[in-house]
């Protein structure tokens, strides 16, 4: 049960409560379910009981299919079902994974947060990165209550934002974020609805993530940068250069690619890496330059907590003589066994971004 009178927004990402913020603009409130995995299983999970005291103390109208603390799972089994209105229950992602996210990760490999660490793992991306910022955005991967001074200690090691308030608040700041793949899931299927009411042709999922970013630059204060997240229907150059085209005031591209696909344009071989790849990013900034879009910014996100990665795409500039990004988020800069939330269904249709479809799990029971 979370501590009485908490205001859950301060340890919300930001993304999250714009995208509340956009739905509620938009007059879109459609009924959703989202599923909860976890990428490293072969453990048990915890944090179940606790989480669904989260949502239930903000979104009573939800109702939850879950396993029970201890169960054990899988790699990528599904191990929560949330159905609600999606306005009751966006903004509350980060804080029922982190508490989902940190008591497995306890439990299971019987370690904690250390900051020290957390700090100079920050310092080794930022210096590498530097001049180019970097913003930690792994609120969700461990419990809200520790989120402020985690982002303190990366803040300590360069890192020049957050997504959160409760954590940008230790330096004097606000919590940054722009469009998660939840608010292009909405789009998505508000293109479906529209069609099948007019009789169109279903090309929704091309529509989601330039619709999504034309809300938000509708609704949101100018203030904040346009940044189109591209890789929701893995159509990262043609949805970047639908934005570029469609939307003057955008100012950069965010490229998060699951590792379930390759980036668009680059070939499926054992050879190319899935995820957010060098030769994925090369091929989007090169057709950005070459069709007069030299100055949207690339922001790249998914694995770059590892220094290792951020010293590859690095080195490939060099190589190519070309800046592959402009900015970096970065999550886990801590071990943690990650959970992971997505939409796979919207008012009965199935609605998911490409690579996470409904993973169904016949071991959950309805919490009551």
């Amino acid at each position: 049960m979370p501590p009485q009178g908490l205001d859950h927004k301060l340890y919300a990402d930001k993304y999250f409560l714009r995208s509340k913020e956009i739905l509620q603009k938009h007059n879109l409130n459609p009924k959703v379910k989202l599923q909860v995995f976890i990428r490293k299983g072969d453990c048990k999970v915890y944090g179940i009981s606790e989480a669904v005291d989260l949502i239930n103390t903000y979104a009573p109208s939800a109702k939850i299919w879950a396993l029970s603390d201890g169960d054990q799972i899988d790699p990528c089994e599904t191990v929560m079902v949330i159905e609600a209105p999606v306005q009751d229950i966006i903004d509350l992602e980060t804080m029922y994974l982190g508490v989902i996210s940190s008591a497995t990760t306890i439990m299971n490999d019987k370690r904690d947060i250390d900051l020290g660490e957390i700090k100079l793992n920050m310092e080794a991306v930022t210096k590498l990165a530097n001049p180019r910022p970097v913003m930690y955005m792994g609120a969700r991967h461990w419990h809200y209550l520790r989120d402020a001074e985690i982002s303190k200690a990366c803040f300590d090691g360069g890192a020049s934002a957050c997504s959160t308030d409760i954590g940008a608040g230790t330096v004097g700041k606000f919590g940054a974020g722009t469009i998660p793949h939840a608010l292009e899931a909405i789009f998505h299927w508000r293109s479906i609805d529209i069609g099948n009411k007019y009789n169109l042709k279903d090309n929704a999922i091309s529509d989601a993530v330039f619709n999504a970013t034309a809300a938000f630059d509708k609704y949101i204060d100018p203030s904040v940068p346009r940044i189109a997240l591209i890789d929701y229907s893995n159509r990262e150059i043609l949805d970047s250069l639908k934005c570029a085209i469609g939307l003057e005031s955008l100012w950069g591209v965010r490229v998060d690619t699951c590792g379930e696909n390759f980036m668009q344009g680059v070939m499926p071989t054992t050879s190319n890496s899935k995820g957010v790849s060098i030769k994925g990013v090369y091929l989007l900034r090169k057709i950005l330059n070459d069709a007069g879009f030299e100055h949207i910014k690339i922001v790249l996100s998914s694995g770059f907590a590892n220094p290792d990665k951020v010293r590859n795409f690095i080195e490939a500039e060099k190589e190519c003589g070309l800046q592959l990004f402009d900015m970096l988020g970065v999550g886990q800069v801590f071990y943690s066994r990650v959970s992971t939330g997505d939409i796979i269904e919207v008012e009965g249709i199935p609605i998911h971004k490409v690579g996470r479809p409904f993973k169904n799990n016949s071991k959950l029971r309805e919490v009551k």
